[in-house]
């Protein structure tokens, strides 16, 4: 058709999606994402606010936690194992550095 462009990528609602149908090109960006995020938690950590702290002050929530849940049911089936791996690497890594929930809320 004219006019129109074939693309081998397309991001829909913040998913990126290749023209194979798969997810590798969201996988890195959003890894990219979550390691900046998990930078920015750790200095801020560094300079003084502990892990319930940095949770009400929304940071992790509104960063980490909502990048590694958006629309995660419509792109996990799709993922291969080592994809997947990735995830599951990067959500540990945000479990040890105790921000990923408050030990206690009252």
């Amino acid at each position: 058709m004219h006019g129109i462009k074939r693309v081998h990528k397309l991001n829909i609602l913040g998913v990126t999606v290749s023209d194979t149908v798969t997810f590798h090109n969201h996988v890195d960006v959003e890894a990219e994402k979550i390691a900046r995020s998990l930078y920015a938690i750790k200095t801020i950590g560094v300079h003084g606010l502990d892990g319930n702290a940095l949770f009400d002050v929304g940071l992790t929530r509104a960063t980490v936690v909502v990048q590694l849940l958006y629309a995660s049911p419509a792109w996990w089936g799709f993922l291969k194992a080592d994809e997947k791996i990735v995830f599951s690497l990067l959500s540990k890594r945000f479990n040890r550095m105790g921000t990923f929930l408050p030990h206690s809320k009252p």
